[in-house]
């Protein structure tokens, strides 16, 4: 039998960050209210406002986007839609930026010269994609499969080349328990559709994508296995063709690979989780030395990664375990002498604290992400964001 891991359904119910709080949960304090159990964090401004993050996006030198959803109305009459907040540098605020209504703020990620790609998810055969620029939007319509029924864009990355950009994503015909990866190019003027590797499998998905350059990118994401449950994905592209790359540490480890990071072609990192039969939750993190991929155990010891970024001494790694309906941030980071703890503080919402990603701004780690609070029947979601 098929099963779907949570990130999927996710992603195919376009309900990014969602999650019912305890129903003994008390108000919301205000936004960015934290335990302060780890002195070196400061807490960033956002506007006010409810909302949930999803993963933040380095566009250009030092300026930093964060798409979300805010749930509007009460009762049967809630709905999402779509926010963005960016931020210059790493000391400025958070500032909230008006999303047209044509314009589907799920995935961000940079053009390479100075602009913002933004998609999102929907149904039909094709999705939309936006990119903003110097104050201005435009949109086209990106190719999923043409008996596509829905599915979406999770992923950019740029080649060196602003008219060589990837992007990565799902797309799911008319059984609810299939999916295909789907792998688009701009080449300046339109997205086109890229030939995938057959996988043998009706179940597989792509989450994110890194380029080295135009004949060294990688995708990540996962594949179903026999036994009903997927394992790690990698794909590669060497300017011909996407193939299947090899992953022998990791084909024992059911779960997924939802964050790359591309530091040179023997230098990949890849982060996401182990999600089994055992229900319980461990992170991932998989790095390739130009000849092999293996595992790398970082002491986080419960949870999923969401976030995924370098750092002066290597990578760090962001994301959140769940212990009886609360969030606990984890996050981890490689130094010369191996991996240390982060040390994200904890919220004092009912709900805890959830990062969705971590970025580095002229050598400071900001780690964005949700506060979780409210009542079962009406959750409240609060933007975060801590640097140091």
């Amino acid at each position: 039998m098929k099963q779907r891991t949570a990130t999927t359904t996710l992603l195919l119910a376009a309900a990014l960050l969602a999650t019912a709080a305890p129903a003994n949960a008390r108000p919301a304090p205000p936004t960015g209210a934290q335990v302060q159990n780890a002195r070196t964090w400061r807490t960033d401004a956002f506007p006010p406002g409810e909302g949930a993050l999803n993963q933040p996006v380095r566009v250009g030198g030092h300026s930093t986007w964060a798409l979300g959803n805010r749930t509007i109305g009460q009762g049967r009459e809630r709905t999402s839609v779509g926010i963005a907040y960016t931020r210059d540098g790493s000391d400025g605020p958070w500032r909230e930026l008006a999303l047209p209504d044509s314009v589907q703020g799920r995935t961000a990620g940079s053009d390479g010269s100075g602009g913002t790609w933004v998609t999102g998810s929907g149904q039909g055969a094709t999705t939309t994609v936006s990119r903003y620029r110097a104050g201005q939007w435009q949109t086209q319509q990106a190719p999923l499969h043409e008996h596509a029924m829905g599915g979406g864009l999770t992923g950019f990355a740029t080649a060196g080349d602003p008219n060589d950009v990837w992007a990565v994503g799902y797309y799911q015909p008319d059984d609810y328990l299939t999916f295909y990866g789907v792998i688009d190019h701009w080449d300046g003027r339109t997205w086109q559709s890229v030939p995938t590797p057959d996988l043998g499998t009706d179940y597989w998905t792509l989450f994110a994508v890194a380029a080295n350059s135009p004949t060294d990118i990688w995708a990540s994401g996962n594949v179903g296995n026999e036994d009903g449950w997927p394992r790690p994905l990698l794909l590669h592209y060497d300017g011909r063709s996407w193939t299947e790359a090899a992953t022998p540490d990791l084909d024992t480890r059911p779960g997924e690979l939802t964050e790359l990071l591309a530091l040179g072609p023997d230098d990949i990192w890849a982060a996401g989780a182990e999600i089994g039969p055992s229900h319980q939750d461990k992170p991932t993190v998989a790095h390739y030395d130009g000849h092999r991929w293996t595992y790398q155990e970082t002491g986080i010891d419960a949870g999923r990664l969401y976030g995924l970024t370098r750092t002066q001494d290597g990578v760090a790694v962001v994301g959140a375990a769940n212990t009886d309906g609360v969030y606990r941030p984890t996050g981890a980071r490689l130094t010369h002498h191996g991996w240390e703890p982060l040390d994200i503080p904890q919220s004092t919402t009912a709900g805890g604290r959830r990062p969705s990603g971590i970025v580095n701004v002229a050598g400071r780690l900001t780690v964005v992400g949700t506060d979780y609070d409210g009542t079962k029947d009406e959750p409240v979601q609060l933007p975060f964001s801590v640097t140091r």
